[in-house]
């Protein structure tokens, strides 16, 4: 009898340590498949999530591991339809776009005014309204006097504004891609990486804790940034520079940075319709206030300014509004 209590605890202690080797390299596998879905190559990521199913066949359909792997599987095969239409050359013909209602909810509209559209991929939806979905991949364009702001779903952790004569594509989760004009981009996570492109220019931003940066595309192509909360690390080719909240620089065509400059917070919180024009603040409102109010204690004599665009690689616009008292 002792002798079959012995074996069966030492068959219940294998099961145990095979199972849980499995579930190790199930989440292995998973961290390699979103890793490779985040560089676009699908194929190769369904083939690694499939490995890991495959891992776990045994155990139950309820297992929270494997609904996680079946839903990335589900994401990563729907982003890999979407690379190859938007690898076609379908601009102008409708009929070879997807169809609104599979559209992917990867972003969701959360607040609106005035027109905007949203094209590519899937059918043209001339003017979007609160609560669309926007697909990875879509190009938004806001007109004149409108303005959208678009919000990351189910994650909720990043925001993009943009209005007046804007144009920007969604590239991937981490990436988007700015024609023309305006946008303010928010990250609520920690240790995230951010790529911004430009029509001349590419910046990726590296922070450790949440940030929110400005940008507007500048006149050489180049892209104008504004940190407005973390500190956050950009690179542009082979340059890297700092900006901490109320700092300000240009990226310029070709690679490389202009020098650092500051603005005035509490300023700019009255002045940037990207700030101003909505009607729910942006989620870290009252970290800005905080912001501006250290700034003002930091800084002995203060100018209301407002830089304006770049026109080369040297002349910046710069317009004192008036000087405070030191």
């Amino acid at each position: 009898m002792y002798k079959i209590f012995l074996l069966v605890f030492f068959v219940c202690l294998f099961c145990n340590l095979r199972a849980d080797s499995s579930v190790k390299m199930a989440e292995r596998f998973l961290g390699e498949g979103v890793s490779l879905a985040d560089r676009g190559e699908f194929a190769e990521s369904v083939k690694i999530l499939n490995r890991a199913l495959g891992i776990l066949r045994e155990f139950p359909s309820s297992h929270p591991l494997r609904v996680r792997i079946e839903k990335q599987l589900r994401i990563t095969k729907g982003k890999s339809v979407v690379s190859r239409y938007e690898n076609r050359s379908f601009r102008n013909k409708d009929s070879e776009l997807l169809p609104l209602k599979n559209e992917s909810k990867d972003y969701l509209v959360a607040q609106i005014f005035g027109k905007v559209s949203s094209r590519k991929v899937w059918l043209p939806r001339e003017n979007l309204e609160f609560n669309n979905p926007v697909a990875l991949g879509r190009r938004i364009t806001v007109f004149p006097n409108a303005g959208v702001e678009l919000v990351s779903n189910p994650t909720k952790h990043t925001v993009i504004r943009s209005l007046n004569a804007s144009s920007i594509d969604l590239i991937s989760s981490n990436e988007i891609s700015l024609h023309s004009g305006f946008s303010l981009l928010g990250v609520y996570k920690n240790d995230h990486k951010f790529t911004v492109g430009a029509p001349q220019t590419s910046i990726s931003i590296n922070a450790d804790t949440p940030f929110a940066c400005l940008f507007e595309v500048a006149t050489n192509g180049g892209l104008k940034s504004i940190a407005l909360l973390g500190k956050i690390t950009l690179t542009n080719e082979e340059h890297e520079i700092e900006l901490l909240p109320g700092e300000l620089c240009f990226a310029m065509p070709g690679g490389g940075f202009s020098r650092k400059m500051s603005v005035e917070l509490s300023t700019l919180m009255v002045t940037s319709r990207l700030i101003t024009s909505f009607g729910k603040p942006l989620p870290f409102m009252n970290k800005l206030k905080q912001q501006a109010m250290m700034q003002a204690l930091r800084t002995r004599k203060r100018y209301r300014t407002v830089v304006g665009d770049a026109k080369n690689g040297t002349d910046f616009e710069v317009k004192v509004l008036e000087s405070s008292k030191p």
